[in-house]
C-alpha cells in the first residue's frame, strides 16, 4: 500500500493520491490524473468538484483554494466566500521640500490613528499637527482617511476638477482660502440707495484666512473664470513662493463653483469633511506635513 506523502513546505500528511498539499496548496508531484480522496459529505472543490475534508484549505486534485470556513483563522474570505489574498499594505511617505527621502509610516490594518502625541503614526515635531489628527482605515482593497476634528484640518490634493461647496476650504501654496456666499445689497429704503461701489453681481467670494483665525483679503468671484497665481490672475499672492505663476482657477457658472488645478508645482488641496477614499499616488496635508500614499 502506498504511504501518505508529507508536504515538504508545511509537513502536512497528505493521501498518497494527492497531487497538491491540502494545507498549503504546494504541488506534491508532476501534474497528472489523481484519484479523488475521501471527503466529508457535501463539501466539494469549487474548481474541479473533488471532495474535500473538513480541514482542507486547498484541493488535492487541482490545488484551488477551498471555501473559507468560519473557524479558519488564516482564511481571508472575499464577497464570494472563497479565500482570497491578504489586504494590501499601505504606507505614508513624507515629501520633503529639498527632494531628499523623508520618513515613511506603515498603515496597519484595519485602522491607524495619526497625531502629534497619540496613535500608531506619530509626527511629534510639528506643532501644527493635532494630538489626534486623522484616522486611516483599510477596508478591503481601499484606504480611507477621516479627520478627527483637528485644528488645522486634513487636506487632499485634487487630481481633477473639484466641485466646491460654500464654506469649503482650500490650500494654495501657504494660503488658506474659504469659499463664502456674497451678501446681497439691501433694498433701497424710501427710494434712497445705499452709498458704495456698484454691485458687480457676484454671488460668491474667496476669503483669505490668516494664522490665528483672522481674515485677510476678500475677493469677489465673477461669473466665469477666476485665476489664482503668484504673477497673474484676479487673485494673486506675489510674496508666496509656493504659489505657481498660474496655479489654479475657480470657475463660477451660476450656482456651480469648480476648482481646477492648472498644473501647479505644489498642488491644490481641499479640506475633507467626511471619510474620503485615497489611492497610491495621492498626497495629503496634515498640518505642515505633506504625505504621499504608497502601496
Amino acid at each position: 500500500m502506498a504511504r501518505d506523502a508529507a508536504c515538504p513546505r508545511c509537513g502536512r500528511e497528505n493521501g498518497a493520491a494527492a497531487a497538491f498539499c491540502q494545507q498549503c496548496g504546494l504541488s506534491l508531484r508532476a501534474p497528472g490524473p489523481a484519484a479523488e480522496p475521501p471527503a466529508a459529505p457535501g463539501r466539494r472543490c469549487g474548481g474541479c468538484g473533488a471532495g474535500l475534508e473538513p480541514v482542507d484549505r486547498f484541493c488535492a486534485r487541482c490545488g484551488a483554494a477551498a471555501a473559507a470556513r468560519p473557524d479558519d483563522p488564516h482564511a481571508a474570505p472575499t464577497a464570494s466566500g472563497i479565500a482570497g489574498p491578504p489586504p494590501p499594505s499601505f504606507r505614508l511617505a513624507a515629501v520633503r521640500t529639498d527632494g531628499l527621502p523623508g520618513a515613511e509610516y506603515g498603515v496597519p490594518a484595519p485602522e491607524a490613528v495619526c497625531g502629534r502625541t497619540e496613535g500608531e503614526i506619530r509626527i511629534p515635531d510639528d506643532p501644527s499637527v493635532s494630538p489626534r489628527h486623522a484616522c486611516f482605515r483599510v477596508q478591503g482593497t481601499a484606504l480611507r482617511v477621516e479627520d478627527l476634528g483637528s485644528v488645522n484640518g486634513t487636506f487632499v490634493r485634487i487630481r481633477r476638477p473639484h466641485r466646491l461647496a460654500v464654506g469649503e476650504e482650500i490650500r494654495v501654496g501657504r494660503q488658506l482660502l474659504r469659499l463664502e456666499p456674497l451678501p446681497r445689497p439691501p433694498a433701497a429704503v424710501h427710494g434712497v440707495r445705499s452709498w458704495g461701489a456698484p454691485d458687480p453681481g457676484c454671488r460668491f467670494r474667496l476669503s483669505q484666512l490668516l494664522e490665528g483665525g483672522g481674515q485677510g483679503e476678500v475677493v469677489p468671484l465673477h461669473e466665469g473664470e477666476n485665476a489664482i497665481g503668484r504673477e497673474a490672475g484676479r487673485i494673486s499672492f506675489p510674496s508666496d513662493r509656493y504659489v505657481s505663476a498660474r496655479h489654479a482657477r475657480i470657475d463660477v457658472r451660476g450656482d456651480a463653483v469648480t476648482l481646477v488645478d492648472l498644473g501647479s508645482s505644489n498642488g491644490t488641496f481641499v479640506r475633507i469633511s467626511a471619510p474620503t477614499e485615497i489611492a497610491p499616488g495621492d498626497q495629503l496635508l496634515l498640518g505642515a506635513q505633506l504625505l504621499r500614499v504608497e502601496a
